[in-house]
């Protein structure tokens, strides 16, 4: 089980620090990202392909911009991992429920994730003398 502490420190320094990169091999981080991706999506509701593209670029912005691919990548990666499930036609997408090989703390669905990588880069521009220590 990914814990929402782990969760948060992963997509922090995988999406958001040091950039750019690619879309992580390590499958922990792939989960972490899909999951965060999928997490500001309405599970409720279908959506048309402009909107999936509008809300994976806005994930690129808001939530990971130091991952450097684009949204038809993301969407795709998405739809091959069951995580969106489209259409026959390609026209509409919803979000997906496949089996997972790693579980998420309840705590992780609550997240605010802009608000976090904002807080986080606003962190990270702090000189070191000024951050908090973690003791």
């Amino acid at each position: 089980m990914i814990s929402t502490e782990e969760f948060v420190e992963r997509l922090c320094k995988v999406a958001a620090a040091r950039g750019p990169r690619r879309f992580p091999r390590a499958a922990r981080d792939r989960e972490i990202l899909m999951q965060s991706i999928v997490l500001g999506l309405d599970s409720s509701r279908s959506y048309s392909e402009r909107e999936i593209n509008a809300a994976l670029r806005a994930w690129k912005r808001d939530v990971a911009p130091a991952i450097e691919t684009d949204h038809v990548t993301l969407r795709r990666l998405l739809v091959d991992r069951g995580r969106l499930e489209r259409t026959s036609d390609g026209a509409r997408y919803r979000v997906g429920f496949p089996a997972r090989s790693v579980a998420f703390a309840l705590g992780v669905y609550d997240l605010d994730l802009p608000a976090t990588i904002a807080a986080y880069l606003e962190y990270q521009r702090k000189p070191r003398a000024q951050r908090p220590s973690k003791r």
